[in-house]
């Protein structure tokens, strides 16, 4: 197991505000319907005019402003089909997920899933069918206890990443043990992992570095023989972390501020980061040094916070409050946030999962943008589907992870159809 070492490439502080929740805090069905109707692309018929403003700033930052009307006509939608998923058979030799901590898609259409109950790798080809089974929980050679994330290389190899003990795996193809790395991540862990491949297939493994008499989470780079390649600094908010905090004899205790936005970063197929502020509808385009290149803005109502809102948080913090904790509810907002999570595909565009307030729509709405951060349209899908693991467009499918009727989590494959 070879030891690797890390320096942080920039000489400026990086607190790092983590759009992650922190370990151990714990399909697609027929088609996708548009939502808003508007304007078609200026780009495709100059018949239409796209309706909001981009305006580029003295520091050269551009700043994209979009109404809620949509760049696409009624008959511009996009339409996705499912076309199969994993895990809703029945049977004897069913397989069955516990827990879908991390999952992958090679150039042949092949998934790779590794479940976090029983630490096992299944591998399905391009039509779904289970092809084998690796790994599994264990302290041996490519096996696993807390696996993080599963991230395939160019070259068919899987690396499986352990956060908390810091040792990151390679697996061949078939899941036999090649080698093994120590990563200085050790005691800490996040879930979803904020690393793993990006999309120009550079591997981006977290580690703890020291930054001023300080210690932050950063990126350490890796190319596809993980040579090292830099060390950079993970996107931060720039707001301030507040949280409600008890201090006591045996420590402190804490609990986040319901209702807060937060920051949500993903990578980008131009080698940058996305990232979107949750409760302002607010995403941004920056590089790997911090410097902001893109602003993208939607106009959007506000979601209130009820009283009834309001309740379940009394219910939901009273483990805190029982125990001494004070909660001044002058620091929870008036409003929600708007948006939940986000992803790229592998054309750039961008994939705003929204929130109305209603828990019957959540996981259901998704927003898209272009890659210049024009507003396409808002889509509804007819089921839920998660934001971690993050799902995975390539090639004109989209790969995701959803819970049937039952509460069990299924892998999902569909075609996206753009007329």
């Amino acid at each position: 197991m070879k030891p690797v070492t890390f320096r942080v490439s920039s000489p400026t502080r990086t607190t790092v505000t983590m759009p992650r929740t922190a370990y151990p805090l714990c399909a697609l069905a027929l088609t996708v319907t548009l939502l808003s109707t508007g304007c078609g692309s200026a780009d495709t018929d100059p018949g239409r005019v796209w309706s909001g403003t981009i305006d580029t700033l003295a520091s050269g930052e551009v700043i994209v402003r979009n109404t809620g009307r949509a760049v696409w006509s009624p008959d511009e939608a996009w339409q996705v089909v499912e076309e199969f998923r994993i895990g809703n058979d029945t049977g004897d030799d069913a397989l069955l997920f516990g827990s879908i901590r991390s999952f992958d898609v090679d150039v042949r259409g092949w998934i790779y899933a590794i479940d976090d109950q029983t630490q096992a790798i299944h591998v399905f080809d391009s039509d779904g069918i289970l092809v084998r089974t690796a790994g599994g929980k264990g302290t041996g050679p490519g096996e696993f206890e807390r696996a993080s994330a599963l991230d395939l290389s160019k070259n068919g190899q899987i690396w499986v990443m352990e956060m908390p003990k810091g040792q990151l795996t390679f697996l061949d193809a078939t899941g036999d043990y090649v080698d093994g790395a120590r990563i200085n991540s050790t005691g800490w862990s996040y879930f979803p992992y904020p690393g793993g491949m990006d999309l120009l297939g550079r591997y981006n493994a977290a580690v703890v570095v020291e930054v001023m008499d300080d210690y932050d989470l950063a990126l350490a780079r890796f190319d596809q023989d993980f040579v090292p390649l830099d060390t950079i600094p993970i996107p931060e908010s720039g707001e301030p972390h507040e949280q409600f905090e008890l201090i006591t004899d045996g420590g402190m205790m804490a609990t986040g501020i319901p209702f807060r936005g937060s920051l949500e970063w993903r990578f980008s197929p131009n080698g940058h980061f996305w990232t979107l502020l949750t409760d302002k509808y607010e995403l941004a385009e920056i590089t790997a040094t911090g410097t902001t290149l893109r602003r993208v803005t939607l106009d959007h109502d506000p979601i209130q916070v009820t009283p009834a809102d309001l309740e379940e948080v009394r219910e939901n913090l009273s483990w805190f409050t029982r125990q001494g904790g004070k909660i001044d509810w002058s620091k929870i907002p008036d409003t929600k946030p708007v948006t939940s999570s986000f992803f790229c595909d592998d054309e750039g565009n961008l994939w705003v999962m929204r929130l109305t307030g209603s828990p019957e729509d959540e996981g259901y709405l998704s927003d898209l943008f272009d890659v210049d951060g024009r507003f396409l349209g808002a889509i509804r899908l007819p089921f839920s589907l998660e934001s971690n693991p993050e799902p995975i467009v390539r090639n004109g499918l989209l790969y995701g992870v959803t819970t049937d009727e039952l509460g069990a989590e299924n892998i999902v494959r569909a075609q996206i159809l753009k007329p």
